[in-house]
């Protein structure tokens, strides 16, 4: 008997291991399954919970809500990193009544949960597809909640993010090569360090609320070079609203000017539907010195290591765009232009100071001190045809 025990308990423990190899192997499709998961120290741990593998990571939906996410790490999944992601609708939690699959292929997969708020309903979505590491989140109101409440999407971690990938606070030396150039073709509204998008809102029947969760990835790059997509140390989680940004990157950037002021930390975009003054939309040049990886773009472009530009390009040479400065030291860019530089503007704190006119080079360096007692500091360059190109604030300490 007691050899008998001992092989169902062997034989157990190896049921047990195949399961837990075959759950932390990485498919080459998207894959779904229910029971408890198979991330690493995942919180998902009842009959009904899902769990969705895909080629770059893995997350994992228990009450409504997702509870587990982990990002690959060579050829298998890391640790959990979160605690949830959801739909906040004032104070409190959704509570679920319901989840379903409502498609699963290869190439996609929807998550369907229903759950309601004080008598509230909601339904929200989870989409994810195969080409592109992030999770489209989507809340829509059933029943109008008749006064302003505090809602949107919140991402909880299990740790506070931590620089595990590199900072690029200030550059070795300019490389252009270094330098990747996209347009976002999802609905992204702006880039920001965020893990909470809540506003006040009064959410009304029918109101829809989207945001996209990068794993990452921005989404759909409209790029001029061919990305890639794959495991890289600068991937990490970013929240973000989808909304489309339109109207004159004039206006846009007014508006940008003045949160800058305030101190808010975030980064300029460049989409489709965001028109300067000759109807012509831009591009974001991130930094990405290990390749045209989609995981470094995204991950330089939310920390505003970036330009946009509508022709001609501003490299940062000593502090990067989106890093700190130090007071009296200097500020130093490359402008460069194939049509020809025309001029050159320094902005602070929502103030052009300085200005130079270029007349025609098509490669012009120059520097300022970084003053003290200011908030950031800002460079635009202008071709001979009229186009534009905005750097990204600089911080100064």
């Amino acid at each position: 008997m007691h050899l008998y025990r001992s092989g169902l308990t062997l034989l157990a423990a190896l049921v047990l291991t195949a399961c837990s190899s075959k759950g932390s192997q990485v498919p080459a499709t998207i894959d779904v399954t229910k029971g408890p998961t198979s991330i690493t120290q995942g919180q998902a741990k009842g009959a009904d919970d899902i769990t969705v593998r895909t080629p770059y990571f893995a997350f994992a939906i228990a009450d409504g809500e997702i509870v587990d996410l982990a990002l690959r790490e060579e050829d298998q999944y890391g640790k959990d990193l979160i605690q949830s992601v959801s739909f906040i609708p004032g104070e409190g939690k959704l509570k679920a009544e319901s989840t379903k699959i409502v498609k699963h292929t290869p190439e996609q997969v929807i998550i369907e949960t229903q759950g309601s708020w004080e008598g509230h309903r909601f339904i929200s979505q989870y989409e994810v597809g195969l080409d592109y590491p992030g999770i489209k989140l989507t809340t829509k109101v059933l029943d109008p909640i008749n006064k302003t409440v505090f809602a949107g999407y919140r991402l909880q971690r299990n740790e506070p993010l931590v620089g595990k990938a590199s900072e690029y606070n200030d550059m070795e030396r300019m490389v252009q090569a270094h330098w990747t150039s996209a347009q976002l073709q999802n609905d992204i509204s702006e880039l920001y360090e965020t893990d909470d998008l809540r506003a006040s809102y009064e959410l009304k029947e029918g109101n829809e609320y989207s945001a996209w969760l990068s794993a990452g990835s921005l989404g759909q790059l409209n790029a001029d070079k061919q990305m890639y997509t794959t495991a890289s140390p600068q991937a990490e989680l970013g929240l973000f609203n989808l909304q489309p940004t339109t109207g004159t990157f004039e206006n846009y950037i007014s508006v940008m000017r003045q949160r800058w002021n305030r101190g808010e930390r975030v980064y300029l975009n460049a989409g489709p539907l965001l028109k300067n003054a000759k109807n012509n939309s831009g591009k974001i040049y991130a930094y990405t010195p290990k390749g045209r990886v989609t995981a470094d773009f995204a991950r330089a472009a939310s920390r505003g290591h970036s330009f946009v530009s509508f022709g001609p390009e501003v490299y940062p040479v000593t502090t990067n765009f989106g890093g700190d400065a130090t007071p009296f030291n200097k500020s130093e860019v490359e402008f460069r232009s194939q049509a020809g530089l025309a001029k050159a503007e320094v902005w602070l704190d929502g103030e052009q100071v300085a200005g130079w006119k270029i007349n025609g080079a098509k490669w012009f360096r120059t520097a300022v001190p970084v003053p003290p007692k200011r908030t950031w500091m800002q460079w635009v360059v202008e071709d001979v045809e009229g186009n534009k190109a905005y750097s990204n604030p600089i911080w100064i300490k």
